[in-house]
């Protein structure tokens, strides 16, 4: 009996382990690298250049295919370099005609480097300032996928002997709305109007109030990303602005070069019609098993009470802000009011329920249409992808919304008629699938606690 038992373990084994090194195998583990992922250079009207890419995977990669094409120079809002198919790169500033390549496509074994060679052919009657192409690299589908979808090398040419304009245009200027609790966001929206591109350009925000007076001055850090030719991008500022009173404020939006030369400048004013409370600021509470403690913010709106015996552990507990632009939508027949924050320090549950209190806002009420007795607070399940929106007491006296919970998280507060939780509109109401890893691993555990059993029935 000890025989078959050892013999049906051993087997059992051997075939999930085999199945979990097999799927493992299959995984798509490449990673394309390009030397020579950037080219800058001149070339005269009528002139030629070229440009030479080492394209490779590592010693342990799989066997990858590679597609090599040239592509028209885009920008997304975000600055982010975006390649554009032929019917759309438009731009009179594209480069993407006046490139070919040695090859389009490589078969690239594990550890191998292959070379193609971009040339550059710039037509005698080309225009002056910069041209512009991106050179798409990325794998083809199938056995072998890398994991890197894609790679893209920016083609940036100068046309010798003309004169480079850099000029911009600020497109828009956006206050978007201002809502107590949240952060003030400013969009700038800014094209670059000259036919050269140019690095490291800087948004600059003033807010003053009615009399003049400065009340924040706000700078960004230089962009990294070249903005390109006829393309437009944002620079969005969240200043960190105190309370403001009601009334109404100018705000200045300037973009310059590293060097100070003035690209453009827009002003626009905004009004405050309740008194504006800025964003919580960040606090933190160190917890002990042994200890009970009360985590309240900054400004006293926000509070969490802790009993003791809350955690099995010492953890630091830390409320922060968090962006109403980030909350994952409301479940069906509920929405946001304009309250939200983020509650960290635990990977698990509490082990006993901690009470959170929130100080709610005019805003929220108003989204509540007035009704107090529509305001929930609510906190976000990411296992489930599903809010859960609490029994809450209201106090309208002092406005505070309280709730009691095990669970740290995003939280929100909510407008709903009832306390059940919900999913998020096109969210699946089952659980993300369990990785085929973890599935195997399991049959690894329970084959050796069946022989485990089988052994001890011999």
């Amino acid at each position: 009996m000890t025989y078959h038992y050892q013999k049906f373990k051993t087997i059992t084994i051997g075939i999930a382990v085999f199945m979990l090194v097999t799927l493992l195998c299959m995984s798509p583990v490449s990673a394309i690298s390009v030397d020579g992922a950037k080219y800058s250079g001149s070339i005269n009207p009528g002139g030629s250049d070229s440009h030479r890419m080492r394209i490779g995977i590592a010693p342990g990669d799989s066997p990858t295919d590679v597609k090599i094409e040239v592509m028209g120079f885009g920008q997304n809002m975000g600055k982010v370099y975006v390649p554009l198919d032929p019917t759309s790169d438009t731009s009179p500033y594209s480069a993407r005609s006046f490139i070919s390549l040695t090859n389009n496509t490589l078969h690239l074994e594990p550890g191998t480097t292959k070379d193609v060679t971009a040339v550059i052919t710039l037509p005698v009657n080309v225009g002056a300032g910069g041209r512009y192409a991106l050179i798409y690299i990325h794998a083809l589908p199938g056995a072998g996928q890398s994991v890197t979808t894609a790679i893209t090398v920016p083609v940036m040419i100068t046309v010798s002997g003309t004169t480079p304009t850099q000029t911009g245009s600020i497109t828009g200027l956006d206050m978007g709305e201002v809502i107590i609790g949240q952060p003030i966001t400013i969009t700038t929206s800014f094209k670059n109007t000259g036919n050269y591109h140019y690095y490291y350009a800087v948004n600059t925000v003033t807010i003053r109030d009615a009399s003049g007076k400065t009340i924040i001055n706000v700078s960004l850090q230089p962009s990294p990303f070249a903005i390109i030719p006829g393309n437009t991008v944002q620079f969005i500022v969240k200043p960190d602005v105190k309370n403001l009173p009601v009334g109404t404020y100018t705000v200045d939006s300037t973009l310059l070069l590293e060097g100070g030369q003035v690209l453009d400048k827009k002003t626009t004013t905004f009004e405050i019609k309740k008194p504006y409370i800025p964003p919580v600021t960040e606090s933190s509470l160190t917890l002990t098993p042994g200890g009970s403690g009360t985590l309240t913010s900054p400004d006293g709106r926000y509070s969490v009470s802790f009993p003791q015996g809350a955690v099995l552990g010492d953890a630091v507990v830390t409320l922060k802000p968090y962006s109403k632009e980030k909350l994952s939508s409301a479940p069906t027949g509920a929405k946001f009011g304009a309250t939200s924050f983020e509650i960290t320090g635990l990977s698990g549950l509490l082990s006993k329920d901690a009470t959170v209190r929130v100080t709610y806002s005019a805003d929220d009420l108003a989204a509540a249409g007035g009704d107090t007795s529509l305001l929930k607070l609510s906190y976000y399940n990411a296992a489930q992808g599903a809010w859960v929106i609490l029994p809450t007491q209201i106090d309208a006296g002092s406005t505070t919304l309280t709730a009691t919970t095990n669970h740290l998280s995003v939280w929100a507060v909510m407008v709903s008629s009832s306390t059940t939780s919900g999913t998020a509109p096109g969210a699946s109401s089952t659980k993300s699938p369990v990785p085929l890893t973890v599935i195997l691993t399991a049959l690894i555990i329970t084959v050796i606690a069946a022989g485990n059993s089988i052994g001890k029935k011999k």
